[in-house]
């Protein structure tokens, strides 16, 4: 079967698959209002303060594989597309037309009021930011995206002498900021819901020792605010929120999920030949299965990749019976082809001089897990199990400032020598060691 792939969105999800497909000489067309020129996410919150580079772009260029649709993808509809592309010939370079129409599955309809048929689609198109208007500070701005994280160094740059900032929330991104702020030689105050920052994110042991190294190194909080009406005015000069993000969903058919777009174990939809990668996916069977996206770069990357050897020239044999063939598409009957994405999920966090990753399955309201330190004391990993009984299989671990020893756990649960609860209970047992196993 001819195929026409067609990714929308050009973040770390789309760009990877396009990359990858594009190794593999399949013809894949990316549309995004910046296809060709976005960022990632990771520098813009971390490195605002210190002068060092705040974003590292996606190298990715138009190829005779890659082409770029810089519009913006409204809907999709299924089924219903011609034999022949309707998207204008000048603006595709390469229209690849369909030998059967019949195996096209559907199309997408862009702002331009273009459109471009698809026999597989990508949905990346990744989240954006919440945006809470704090009446006291009415010019603050998430850091999510290039344009808001350029309009914020600017201010920063400008400065003759050390910030104010505000953050509201204390998620990953909120400390990221304030911490690098306060590491630059700024002040920094934290304004959150509840009475410590990373509630949703790391469980109580790691969580409490970045509260207590932050408030340490200078950062204020603000317990308990239940309000952006409570933040006091004319204190900061410079206000920053991050209180969380939501996936961008186009609309399929005229449904667009409550949430994220619920994915099988080979990240296919519901939908005949859509897909979806990255932070608007909820992987929902499988080793990895979650009940929210993963909203995290590793995780992006690797569904990419995954999707373009999924989808890549000779993997895929089509749709059957109007439902997407996973099976066939994954290689089935093929060694090298992938039939269930299982790459370790992982995260990293750097904020000002700590460190904090996790890898597997980890969850903040674990209360049953076993904390292992080094001889300073000074570094420690948390480590989770599916049970509570000795034999409890290891499904995640968080680690704080301890590098080695979070490659270490990626090369453990990525391994097929997984220790039990009992194992890492026993001081004698050499973590580090059973990972080269």
């Amino acid at each position: 079967m001819s195929k026409r792939i067609v990714i929308i969105g050009a973040g770390l999800a789309g760009t990877t698959a396009a990359r990858e497909l594009n190794a593999r000489g399949q013809a894949v067309t990316v549309i995004d209002p910046q296809a060709g020129d976005t960022c990632e996410r990771p520098p813009l919150s971390k490195h605002l303060f210190d002068g060092s580079r705040h974003h590292l772009p996606y190298h990715l260029e138009s190829t005779e594989h890659i082409t770029f649709v810089c519009d913006r993808a409204e809907e999709i509809t299924l089924a219903e597309a011609a034999a022949e592309s309707r998207y204008t010939a000048e603006t595709q370079r390469h229209p690849h037309p369909l030998a059967n129409h019949h195996a096209t599955a559907g199309t997408i309809h862009l702002g331009s009021g273009e459109s471009v048929d698809f026999t597989h689609c990508i949905l990346a198109t990744g989240m954006e930011a919440n945006r809470p208007e704090v009446p006291t500070y009415p010019d603050a701005l998430p850091v999510y995206d290039l344009a808001d994280a350029e309009w914020i160094l600017e201010r920063v740059n400008s400065a003759t002498e050390a910030l104010n900032v505000g953050v509201l929330g204390s998620g990953y991104l909120g400390m990221e900021v304030a911490t690098s702020a306060v590491a630059a030689g700024h002040h920094a105050t934290v304004y959150l819901r509840g009475g410590e920052p990373l509630r949703k994110q790391l469980s109580a042991p790691v969580r409490q020792a970045l509260f207590d190294k932050h408030k340490a190194a200078g950062v204020e909080f603000v317990t308990h605010t239940a309000s952006p009406d409570d933040i006091p005015a004319d204190v900061h000069d410079l206000f920053i929120t991050s209180v969380g993000a939501r996936p961008r969903l186009i609309p399929i058919d005229g449904h667009r999920p409550a949430h994220a777009w619920d994915v099988d174990e080979s990240l296919a939809t519901s939908h005949p030949g859509v897909f979806a990668a990255g932070d608007c996916a909820i992987v929902t069977a499988g080793p990895y299965a979650l009940d929210h996206p993963w909203a995290c770069e590793p995780v992006a990357e690797s569904h990419g990749k995954f999707l373009a050897e999924l989808l890549g020239e000779g993997q895929i044999t089509g749709l059957i019976d109007g439902v997407n063939d996973t099976e066939s598409a994954s290689g089935s009957g093929s060694e090298d082809g992938p039939k269930v994405w299982s790459d370790v999920p992982w995260h990293w966090s750097f904020q000002g001089p700590e460190k904090v990753f996790t890898a597997g399955l980890t969850s903040p309201d674990a209360d049953d897990t076993i904390t292992r330190h080094d001889p300073s004391g000074a570094k420690f990993q948390v480590f989770h199990f599916d049970g509570s009984d000795p034999e409890s299989a290891l499904i995640g671990v968080e680690t704080f400032n301890w590098p080695p020893m979070q490659a270490a756990a990626r090369r453990v649960l990525g391994g097929n020598n997984i220790p039990t609860r009992a194992q890492i209970a026993d001081p004698d047992f050499d973590f580090k060691a059973h990972s080269r196993l």
